[in-house]
Parts: C-alpha cells; structure tokens; sequence
C-alpha cells in the first residue's frame, strides 16, 4: 500500500500555474528560459492524460481501499488478541499458581470474544455496502457473497484463536506466565505499529480519493487558461497541424462547455475563436490560417449544437432548414453562428 500511494502522490503533484514553464511533449525540453513552450497539441494531450489519470484514481482507489479492509480488521484482531494475553499475563504473573491457571482458563474464553467482535465487526462494513472489490472488478454483495466472505474470514480467526492456545496455556503457572508477559510487552508494540500502518494507508487513500476531483479541476483549469493565452498571442498564429485538430477541437469544446457563459476564461476563448473564424481584416489564407479557421468553425458548431445557450436553438433550427432547403453555402452557414455568438458573447 505504501510503493501504491508513493507512486499516486507523484503522479497527483498539484500541477504548475499557466505562467509557470511546464514541459510537456519530448519538444519541450528545450524551451528558451521565460517563453512559453507548449503548444496547443501539447495542452490537449496534457487535458486528456489529466482526464484519464483522474478516472483511474476514480475507479481504483475504491478497489485499493476494499483490498485493505479484511488486512485491517485482520490486524485489529491480533492486536487484541495480543494485547489480551499481555493483559492476563501480567496479572497471572503476579498471583500464585492457581490464580495463573484461572487466568489462563479465563483467556482461553476471552480470545473466542476478540474473534466474535472481528466477525461482527466485518459484517456491519459489509451489510453497509452494495458491492467489494475483488481483484480488477466490484463484486455486488448479496446474502450469499457476504456469507462467504464471512465464513472465509471465521476460518481465519479460528486459526487465529487456535494458534493463541498454546501461548495461553503458558500463563497457567506463575513462571510461564513472567515468561509470556515479557514477550506479549515485546510483541504488542509491532502489532499496533502494524495495525496503524494499515489504517494511515487507508486514510491516506481515501484523502487523496476525495482530493482527487478538486486537483483535476485545478489542473484542467491552468491548462485551458494556458490555451486562452496561447491564442492571444499578437505575434502571430501558434503552430498547429491539420492532423492535430481533432484532439484540440476536442479539448477546447470540452473545456468551454465545462465552465459558466460568465467565466471570464469562456468568454476570452469564444471571442477569440469568432475573431479567428470571421476577422475584420481578411488575410491571406494560408496553410496554417486555415487549420486555425477550421478549429474556431468545427468549435463553435459544437458549443452551438450543444444548446448550452436556449437563445441559439431558434437560429441553429433555422439555419440548418433553411440549409437543407437551398443552397446555402458553408460559409454562409458558419457566419450565421459567428454573428450569433459575436452578438451573445
């Protein structure tokens, strides 16, 4: 559990801010000191590795978490078990021979006790809970699977009580029971070190289970920021390739439907994917302009279509009839949403 979480807490790290020169790509490596390097290909594979890296953390820290469940309950009984024997031996040791054998009669009794609160202990999570992990899957719990998981773990225990008996059949005279108590002394402390270990592990799991979601929208956030500012540059268009443009326009259609019509950063990208699509000084269109004028148009008609907004239903509807109807071209088709979103946004 702990190489588990070491490896998660790398993986996890809070990411760098939009200002700050995060590499990414095996190009980045040589970044000039204070310009920024990723490009827009570059930030939607980060958005997407952020997106799968945040879904497996969804999925397997459950499992992770089920897995320590029977080792915790396991532990908390030997715990017990051992703390028991420490407890009765140290009186037995200072008592006669017939006060030891009582002792060790009464303990004998006690261990079945620690093993029945384990048992009961186990059946309280599992009645709590639909499913348990086992292996890669969840497995949904019924009367039967909880069954069986119960009598396997009984089985456990038993051993467990029956591995205890000639420990505790020491304390039945007063020099076993000196002998037992000084190594139950030696042995308590490395069980609840054991013990304590298994629950830090699931705590530390289940925090960065539940911290999980914020750090992914932190960090999915600095990378659409970072987008933004990349297509404000004044310098001139960012490089982009046609056969990069299904991963951006991807990205930045997800990115800007996940955030408010009153965000800031959504209103900076939709205004610069409306000057992008329809510039007031027509250029020349070269290769790269047009990649760049595809991107805004393919992003748009996504946002459009995606009727986040109820006031572009009625000209999207009509636009695409009258689209049908005659012959009207794609660029009249896409004017058609960037003077609706020029006059919206």
């Amino acid at each position: 559990p702990r190489k588990f979480i070491s490896r998660l807490v790398r993986g996890r790290r809070k990411s760098s801010k939009p200002g700050d020169l995060a590499s990414a790509g095996s190009g980045d490596a040589d970044c000039t000191p204070g310009v920024r390097c990723r490009t827009l290909a570059a930030l939607a594979a980060a958005w997407e590795r952020e997106q799968r890296d945040a879904e497996f953390v969804r999925r397997q820290l459950p499992m992770r978490i089920d897995e320590l469940l029977l080792t915790e309950i396991g532990c908390s009984f030997e715990h017990s078990l051992c703390e028991l024997i420490c407890h009765s031996a140290s009186k037995a040791a200072d008592g006669s021979d017939s006060e030891a054998a009582l002792a060790a009669r009464g303990t004998l009794l006690e261990a079945a006790g620690c093993a029945a609160t384990a048992l009961e202990g186990l059946e309280a999570r599992l009645n709590a809970r639909s499913g348990m992990a086992c292996g890669e899957y969840v497995t949904p719990l019924d009367d039967t699977s909880r069954g069986k998981l119960l009598g396997d773990f009984a089985e456990q225990l038993a051993a467990g009580v029956a591995a205890a008996v000639p420990r505790i059949l020491r304390m039945a005279t007063q020099a076993g029971a000196v002998e037992l108590r000084d190594e139950a002394n030696r042995q308590l402390p490395c069980m609840r070190e054991s013990w304590e270990s298994v629950v830090q592990c699931k705590t530390q799991i289940t925090d960065l289970f539940l911290d999980n979601d914020e750090v992914a929208m932190e960090r999915q956030n600095y990378l659409f920021i970072e987008a933004v500012e990349l297509m404000e540059v004044e310098e001139g268009l960012p490089e982009l390739g046609a056969s990069e443009l299904p991963n951006v326009i991807e990205f930045l259609s997800v990115a800007i439907k996940s955030y408010p019509r009153t965000c800031s950063h959504r209103m900076r990208a939709m205004n610069r994917l409306n000057a992008l699509l329809c510039p007031e000084e027509q250029p020349e269109m070269g290769e790269l302009e047009q990649v760049w004028r595809s991107l805004a148009e393919k992003v748009l008609t996504i946002i459009a279509e995606a009727k986040l907004d109820l006031t572009a239903e009625p000209l999207l509807d009509s636009i695409a009839e009258a689209k049908v109807d005659s012959d009207i071209s794609d660029g009249e088709w896409v004017n058609g949403i960037h003077c609706h979103y020029q006059d919206n946004h």
